[in-house]
């Protein structure tokens, strides 16, 4: 298990922050759960105000499930560069399944994916990311912010 702990975030936003500036986005997706805390520093860094989220799952805690659940809508309306932000690229389903969905229904939108963590073994690949993902990520979010380490 590799420990991924606030440090390494600080630092690593810099650099995602330096490889998707040149795209001129002017929307977030984040992919909730694991993608908000990244979207919103992100969205923080390139200064963008127009930040959405929507559901999709595919893990109960730490196991696959078959299927994926895809919950709520973005509007997207006046965008026309998107960023879609997930934590981790693990078998690439979630973001495989949810990237069709985008296009077809906002096709005036060109989208790229933004990940911290990537498996070369997915289904899809992002367009940014920054480290490949060999051992389970333990995300300091998923671990500081639990509700039995803040009492």
């Amino acid at each position: 298990m590799i420990a991924y702990k606030y440090e390494h975030f600080k630092n690593d936003l810099q650099e995602l922050r330096k490889r998707c500036e040149p795209f001129e986005a002017d929307t977030i997706i984040a992919v909730a759960r694991g993608g908000m805390t990244l979207a919103h520093a992100l969205a923080m860094a390139l200064d963008i105000r127009n930040l959405q989220s929507i559901r999709a799952e595919s893990y109960d805690g730490d196991t696959q499930r078959d299927l994926l659940t895809i919950s709520g809508q973005c509007d997207l309306s006046l965008s026309t560069r998107v960023i879609v932000v997930d934590d981790i690229v693990d078998s690439g389903q979630t973001l495989a399944s949810l990237m069709p969905i985008l296009r077809l229904e906002n096709s005036h939108c060109e989208f790229k994916i933004a990940t911290l963590f990537t498996k070369q073994t997915a289904l899809i690949q992002p367009d940014f990311s920054l480290h490949e993902a060999t051992d389970w990520i333990d995300f300091f979010w998923e671990r500081d912010f639990l509700k039995s380490n803040l009492l």
